[in-house]
């Protein structure tokens, strides 16, 4: 008569355990897409509520808002709408520093007002499109002297270089990295900016098709394959950011008049002139650059 087996084998075992950590990684990977998937669409909602503000805003002031914090109370009642559910380091308002204080032209529906790019554990970025349309993008990776940059940062000298080849030379000053996406079109959008208050240089080598913007306290330019550099300088009350085409073409848009924008040919110079307003923030100061006030 043959004796009972007792126990489990050493094989039953580890296959035992080898079911039961797979089964947790599943249940734990699954619990982690739906509380990112949660914040993610708790962010574009609240996109969907500054982009209505924002409209309601313009109805009634005939301009853009220069700031979000504009919104609140008597369009944006509730201070949770400023608040990134994937936000961990912002106190109250996890946009303000990636808002572009823009012109809303129906030709410019597909450019972006506003960037969260918190998302999937930093590789998605949500937009807001000037079309008031809310999307999700896939980011794309950006260097900055050969080490890894991070969205919503400024850096000091060196080269930003975006993976379609674009590259951005640091000659002087600070450059703010705000995006660089895959935009609702399925191309890649980067956009750079320059700080509030200071001067700077620097020269861009635009590489591809890809959407590329720069913005300073003065004008937003736009290109498509082209090489140009920006300068800021500063005098007396003024900051002039001045444009200057060395290949290709590049759209400049005036900030501080709602109008459309203008080409820059090669070998010819865009200067435009706005009124220096200092921060008081430093945080402000890491951000885009306030729309101005109008002329």
């Amino acid at each position: 008569m043959k004796k009972s087996k007792n126990g489990f084998s050493l094989i039953e075992i580890i296959i035992f355990c080898f079911i039961a950590v797979t089964l947790l990684m599943l249940f734990v990977g699954l619990a982690f897409n739906s509380r990112e998937f949660s914040r993610t669409m708790g962010c574009i909602n609240n996109m969907k509520n500054l982009s209505q503000a924002i409209e309601n805003f313009q109805a009634d002031n005939r301009e853009t808002p220069r700031n979000l914090a504009d919104l609140y109370p008597n369009y944006i009642t509730d201070n949770r709408t400023f608040k990134c559910p994937a936000d961990r380091t912002s106190d109250t308002n996890s946009y303000e520093r990636f808002y572009i204080g823009r012109f809303f032209a129906e030709e410019d529906g597909q450019k972006v007002f506003l960037v969260c790019p918190r998302h999937n554990r930093g590789n998605k970025t949500v937009g807001a499109y000037l079309s008031y349309a809310v999307d999700i993008g896939k980011n794309s990776n950006v260097l900055w002297s050969g080490l890894p940059a991070t969205f919503g940062e400024v850096y000091t000298g060196g080269t930003l270089q975006f993976v379609d080849g674009t590259t951005v030379e640091i000659n002087s000053g600070k450059l703010g990295l705000l995006a660089s996406f895959t935009d609702n079109e399925g191309k890649l959008y980067h956009i750079i900016y320059t700080l509030e208050g200071e001067e700077g240089n620097f020269t861009v080598d635009h590489q591809g098709n890809s959407r590329f913007e720069v913005i300073t306290p003065a004008v937003i330019a736009g290109v498509e394959g082209t090489k140009f550099t920006v300068r800021n300088t500063l005098k007396d009350t003024y900051i002039t950011s001045s444009i200057t085409v060395l290949e290709g073409l590049v759209k400049v848009q005036d900030r501080s008049q709602d109008s459309s924008t203008s080409v820059v040919k090669p070998n010819q110079i865009k200067a435009v002139s706005v009124v220096n307003e200092l921060t008081d923030s430093v945080v402000r100061k890491k951000g885009v650059p306030r729309k101005p006030k109008k002329h």
